[in-house]
Protein backbone atom coordinates (compact mmCIF):
# COMPACT_ATOMS: atom_id res chain seq x y z
CA UNK A 1 0.00 0.00 0.00
CA UNK A 2 0.88 3.55 -0.92
CA UNK A 3 1.98 6.47 1.62
CA UNK A 4 -1.94 7.40 1.45
CA UNK A 5 -5.19 5.37 2.54
CA UNK A 6 -7.23 4.88 -1.32
CA UNK A 7 -10.24 3.05 -0.57
CA UNK A 8 -9.74 0.99 -3.91
CA UNK A 9 -6.72 -0.62 -2.49
CA UNK A 10 -8.55 -0.98 0.69
CA UNK A 11 -9.19 -4.90 1.48
CA UNK A 12 -12.61 -3.99 2.84
CA UNK A 13 -13.63 -2.23 0.27
CA UNK A 14 -12.68 -4.84 -2.07
CA UNK A 15 -14.13 -7.48 -0.36
CA UNK A 16 -17.66 -5.47 -0.29
CA UNK A 17 -17.79 -5.31 -4.11
CA UNK A 18 -16.99 -8.85 -4.30
CA UNK A 19 -20.18 -9.65 -2.19
CA UNK A 20 -21.86 -7.48 -3.84
CA UNK A 21 -20.90 -9.32 -7.31
CA UNK A 22 -21.86 -12.68 -5.50
CA UNK A 23 -25.30 -11.55 -4.76
CA UNK A 24 -25.65 -10.48 -8.33
CA UNK A 25 -24.47 -13.28 -10.15
CA UNK A 26 -26.03 -15.64 -7.63
CA UNK A 27 -29.14 -13.33 -8.58
CA UNK A 28 -29.04 -13.23 -11.91
CA UNK A 29 -28.62 -17.78 -12.35
CA UNK A 30 -31.74 -17.57 -10.08
CA UNK A 31 -33.98 -15.50 -12.06
CA UNK A 32 -35.85 -18.70 -13.21
CA UNK A 33 -36.26 -20.30 -9.98
CA UNK A 34 -38.24 -17.53 -8.72
CA UNK A 35 -35.59 -16.45 -5.59
CA UNK A 36 -33.53 -14.19 -4.53
CA UNK A 37 -30.23 -14.93 -3.71
CA UNK A 38 -30.75 -14.18 0.19
CA UNK A 39 -33.84 -16.51 0.33
CA UNK A 40 -31.14 -18.91 -1.95
CA UNK A 41 -28.58 -18.55 1.12
CA UNK A 42 -31.63 -19.43 3.79
CA UNK A 43 -32.63 -22.46 1.74
CA UNK A 44 -28.70 -24.10 1.92
CA UNK A 45 -28.26 -23.00 5.34
CA UNK A 46 -31.15 -24.98 6.45
CA UNK A 47 -30.79 -27.37 4.16
CA UNK A 48 -27.03 -27.78 6.16
CA UNK A 49 -28.79 -27.12 9.82
CA UNK A 50 -32.43 -27.17 9.81
CA UNK A 51 -34.46 -26.13 13.01
CA UNK A 52 -32.56 -23.26 13.66
CA UNK A 53 -34.04 -20.37 15.56
CA UNK A 54 -34.30 -16.92 13.65
CA UNK A 55 -31.67 -15.57 15.83
CA UNK A 56 -29.24 -18.49 15.02
CA UNK A 57 -29.87 -18.14 11.70
CA UNK A 58 -29.28 -14.59 11.31
CA UNK A 59 -25.79 -15.17 13.11
CA UNK A 60 -24.87 -18.05 11.25
CA UNK A 61 -26.15 -15.72 7.72
CA UNK A 62 -24.13 -12.90 8.93
CA UNK A 63 -26.71 -10.73 8.40
CA UNK A 64 -29.03 -8.88 10.89
CA UNK A 65 -32.43 -10.08 12.42
CA UNK A 66 -34.45 -7.62 10.43
CA UNK A 67 -33.49 -8.29 6.98
CA UNK A 68 -33.89 -12.36 7.77
CA UNK A 69 -37.47 -11.85 8.97
CA UNK A 70 -38.35 -10.18 6.02
CA UNK A 71 -36.79 -12.86 3.57
CA UNK A 72 -38.50 -15.37 6.06
CA UNK A 73 -41.75 -13.40 5.64
CA UNK A 74 -41.38 -14.22 1.70
CA UNK A 75 -39.93 -17.79 2.01
CA UNK A 76 -43.00 -18.59 4.56
CA UNK A 77 -45.70 -17.25 1.79
CA UNK A 78 -44.22 -19.38 -1.13
CA UNK A 79 -44.33 -22.39 1.07
CA UNK A 80 -40.80 -23.27 1.84
CA UNK A 81 -40.34 -22.58 5.06
CA UNK A 82 -42.38 -22.97 8.40
CA UNK A 83 -41.47 -21.34 11.71
CA UNK A 84 -42.66 -23.43 15.19
CA UNK A 85 -43.08 -21.46 17.93
CA UNK A 86 -40.27 -22.61 20.60
CA UNK A 87 -42.47 -23.72 24.16
CA UNK A 88 -40.43 -21.98 26.65
CA UNK A 89 -40.00 -18.72 24.81
CA UNK A 90 -42.92 -17.72 22.87
CA UNK A 91 -41.10 -14.89 20.45
CA UNK A 92 -38.78 -17.67 19.84
CA UNK A 93 -39.33 -19.40 16.47
CA UNK A 94 -37.65 -22.56 14.97
CA UNK A 95 -37.38 -22.80 11.29
CA UNK A 96 -37.83 -25.44 9.12
CA UNK A 97 -38.08 -26.48 5.56
CA UNK A 98 -41.45 -27.31 4.10
CA UNK A 99 -41.45 -30.35 1.32
CA UNK A 100 -41.09 -27.39 -1.13
CA UNK A 101 -37.98 -26.50 0.11
CA UNK A 102 -36.49 -29.88 0.65
CA UNK A 103 -37.02 -30.32 -2.63
CA UNK A 104 -34.54 -27.26 -3.80
CA UNK A 105 -31.29 -29.22 -3.30
CA UNK A 106 -30.42 -30.09 -6.10
CA UNK A 107 -31.06 -26.82 -7.72
CA UNK A 108 -29.30 -24.97 -4.21
CA UNK A 109 -26.27 -27.70 -4.86
CA UNK A 110 -26.14 -27.05 -9.23
CA UNK A 111 -26.33 -22.93 -8.83
CA UNK A 112 -24.10 -22.82 -5.36
CA UNK A 113 -21.38 -24.72 -7.76
CA UNK A 114 -21.53 -23.08 -10.81
CA UNK A 115 -21.63 -19.66 -9.19
CA UNK A 116 -18.49 -20.46 -7.24
CA UNK A 117 -16.76 -22.85 -10.29
CA UNK A 118 -17.30 -19.61 -12.14
CA UNK A 119 -15.84 -17.40 -9.29
CA UNK A 120 -13.01 -19.31 -8.58
CA UNK A 121 -12.01 -20.07 -12.44
CA UNK A 122 -8.37 -19.87 -13.69
CA UNK A 123 -7.48 -19.82 -9.50
CA UNK A 124 -5.17 -23.21 -8.51
CA UNK A 125 -6.84 -25.07 -5.58
CA UNK A 126 -3.62 -24.34 -3.29
CA UNK A 127 -3.75 -20.61 -4.70
CA UNK A 128 -7.14 -20.42 -3.60
CA UNK A 129 -6.60 -22.11 -0.34
CA UNK A 130 -3.91 -19.39 0.35
CA UNK A 131 -6.83 -16.77 -0.46
CA UNK A 132 -9.25 -18.65 1.98
CA UNK A 133 -6.85 -18.76 4.96
CA UNK A 134 -5.73 -15.23 4.67
CA UNK A 135 -9.59 -13.81 4.11
CA UNK A 136 -10.12 -15.97 7.51
CA UNK A 137 -6.65 -14.44 9.45
CA UNK A 138 -8.05 -10.74 8.34
CA UNK A 139 -11.65 -11.24 9.45
CA UNK A 140 -10.04 -12.93 12.87
CA UNK A 141 -8.11 -10.30 13.19
CA UNK A 142 -10.88 -7.48 12.53
CA UNK A 143 -13.11 -9.29 15.29
CA UNK A 144 -9.53 -9.45 17.63
CA UNK A 145 -9.38 -5.73 17.36
CA UNK A 146 -13.61 -5.27 18.02
CA UNK A 147 -13.53 -7.44 21.14
CA UNK A 148 -10.03 -5.15 22.35
CA UNK A 149 -12.23 -2.05 21.73
CA UNK A 150 -15.49 -2.96 23.60
CA UNK A 151 -13.36 -3.48 26.97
Amino acid sequence: MKNNFTIDECLGFVANRLVKVFYKAFDSELEAEDITSAQFCVLAKLLEEEGLTQTELASRLFIESPTLVRTLDKMEQAGYIERRSVPTDRRAHHIFLKPKGKQMRKMVNRVGKLVHSKAVEGIEPEKLEEVRSALTKIWHNLEAMIEKDKS
